[in-house]
């Protein structure tokens, strides 16, 4: 992916956006899960860059998310998502791409338009109404789990 003077374009990205990322080993899943949790604004930002993403696929391959200005990555965290236009290819998945903690998100460019409306849909609910969160629709041979959730709900 070029990194020019557009990336990531204004338009994307909402005031005050902040979202986390973080590698960890919750007791409700069986693999380890990356977290995504970020406030209203820094959801719908991710939500709609993914979209441009996908929309973007002749022109990218790969996109990292916590390289994104308002995405904090806690540790050496590092997740990219890797388009895959060929339908054979291996996709719906997260893998492992050192001993560590870099990984790459293979998506279809398909799936990721469908993945960034499940993450918007997120950021827009209401606060004080528990819309609930988002899982990653992976396929079983993923390395982890992902997991999007709002951090700024009331109650």
């Amino acid at each position: 992916m070029t990194r020019g003077r557009d990336y990531p374009p204004d338009w994307a990205v909402l005031p005050g956006a902040t979202v986390s990322a973080e590698l960890t080993t919750p007791g409700w899943s069986q693999r380890p899960v990356v977290e995504i949790l970020g406030n209203r604004e820094g959801l719908l930002s991710l939500g709609s860059l993914l979209v441009w993403v996908s929309e973007s696929a002749a022109d990218m391959e790969s996109f990292s998310i916590t390289g994104l200005p308002f995405v904090q990555s806690r540790s050496a965290l590092s997740l990219m998502v890797v388009l895959s236009l060929d339908p054979d290819e291996p996709h719906g998945q997260v893998v492992r791409t050192d001993k560590a903690q870099q990984f790459e998100w293979l998506v279809h460019e398909d799936l990721l338009e469908h993945e960034a409306t499940g993450i918007m849909h997120v950021g827009f609910c209401p606060d004080g109404f528990c819309c609930g969160h988002k899982h990653g629709n992976l396929g079983p041979n993923s390395d982890v789990e992902l997991y999007f959730d709002r951090t700024d709900m009331k109650g």
